[in-house]
């Protein structure tokens, strides 16, 4: 398979993940404060247990795709999240009663999924493209995020949440068909030293920057707890899915343009000024919020946010996915690298749900906005530490 063939199955492949995390993400939020009296507790179990088996069942699967079954790992991935949207449909507003099933199959789907989806990204991308990849991926993403949300807020909001997901289950069959038009790369005779890897990648300045930054990512940005504060305030202050909807697509909007002007400006340049600026951002927005608090100073923050920590995420996943293809990270460690990662990153996004959870279940809800500032502060400390990353575009 020529390179742009492969470059394109896996962004067509990214593409139809990014719709259904859209559905799992911000529509799932709003479904579950909509259908739940304790919604926010329960999102907070859901997710807890979610990325606990993330976290243990990463490892397990880092063992046995050591040197083979990497694109059947896959595979499964993507039919257990066919299942995993299937539950949806079928338990309709009994989900909550199976909140720990459901997490379940979430976290084994997803798992399975991404750590050989990251491999081959890894792998088959080399770092001299790894930008342009990353763009055009980012890219294609966004023009997803701006129609999905529109689509799926106003199909929630006229039809059924479970007509929806129907609809989502349909581009998960999809996504099977498309797996078997991925190659894995050539199996090699490693053995998993998991503890002794750590130590050794640990080692090294850049890779322990790296671990702290996934940390903090999973704290704040990847799927974390910022993520479901900002979506329900929005959610509370504009009422409907497709207001939503509406304001996740302006924001990717610009977040396209914003894109392809970085890939445009510091493709070969210092883009120390840009990260930082990413970082800062999202914080400046929250203090004109809580200075003047409104629906206007609420849209703000959620684009300063939004807009800027996707580009922050491009470009910490260009660095993460170019130092793991690198010299620094020896083949025979590369799988104990992606699996310590993402114990790392699961550990960030547990610990901030848990927070989150322990405020709610105290009924201290006013807590919420002191912990919205620690959250949005930990950006600019996550921004410092990214700028002590090299591109490594070379390899």
């Amino acid at each position: 398979m020529k390179n742009k063939a492969k470059e394109n199955i896996l962004i067509t492949v990214s593409a139809l993940r990014k719709i259904m995390e859209i559905f799992f993400g911000p529509f799932l939020i709003a479904y579950f404060i909509k259908t739940s009296k304790e919604g926010l507790l329960d999102l907070s179990i859901y997710n807890i247990s979610s990325y606990f088996i993330i976290a243990i069942v990463g490892l397990v699967i880092s063992y046995i795709i050591r040197n083979k079954f990497q694109i059947e790992m896959f595979r499964v991935g993507v039919v257990l999240n066919f299942f995993y949207i299937l539950s949806i449909i079928i338990l309709k507003e009994r989900i909550l009663n199976y909140l720990y099933i459901v997490s379940f199959l979430y976290g084994i789907s997803a798992i399975c999924y991404c750590f050989p989806y990251n491999l081959f990204i890894a792998s088959q991308i080399e770092n001299k493209d790894r930008e342009e990849y990353e763009v055009k991926r980012k890219t294609v993403s966004l023009l997803v995020s701006v129609l999905t949300p529109i689509i799926l807020g106003s199909l929630i909001t006229t039809t059924d949440f479970h007509i929806t997901a129907i609809i989502i289950a349909i581009l998960s069959l999809v996504q099977i068909v498309l797996s078997f038009f991925i190659k894995p790369r050539e199996n090699k005779n490693y053995k998993f030293t998991l503890f002794s890897s750590y130590q050794k990648l640990r080692a090294n300045k850049e890779i322990n920057t790296i671990f702290k930054v996934e940390f903090l990512k999973g704290f704040n940005l990847s799927d974390a707890v910022l993520t479901v504060i900002v979506t329900v305030l929005i959610l509370n202050a504009f009422k409907t899915d497709m207001n939503l909807g509406v304001i996740t697509s302006v924001s990717s909007v610009i977040t396209i343009f914003l894109s392809f002007l970085y890939s445009k400006i510091f493709k070969k340049k210092d883009d120390k000024l840009v990260i930082l600026t990413c970082s800062i951002i999202p914080v400046l927005c929250l203090f004109v919020l809580l200075l003047f608090t409104n629906d206007i100073t609420l849209v703000f923050y959620h684009f300063g946010y939004n807009i800027f920590i996707n580009i922050l995420t491009m470009i910490i996943d260009i660095r993460l996915f170019n130092i793991s293809n690198t010299k620094l990270i020896k083949e025979e460690n590369e799988i104990e690298f992606w699996a310590i990662r993402e114990v790392i990153l699961n550990i960030g996004r547990i610990l901030g749900y848990f927070i989150l959870f322990l405020i709610v279940l105290l009924k201290k809800e006013e807590y919420i906005n002191y912990f919205l500032i620690f959250l949005t502060l930990t950006i600019t400390v996550m921004g410092f530490l990214v700028t002590r990353i090299k591109k490594h575009m070379n390899g």
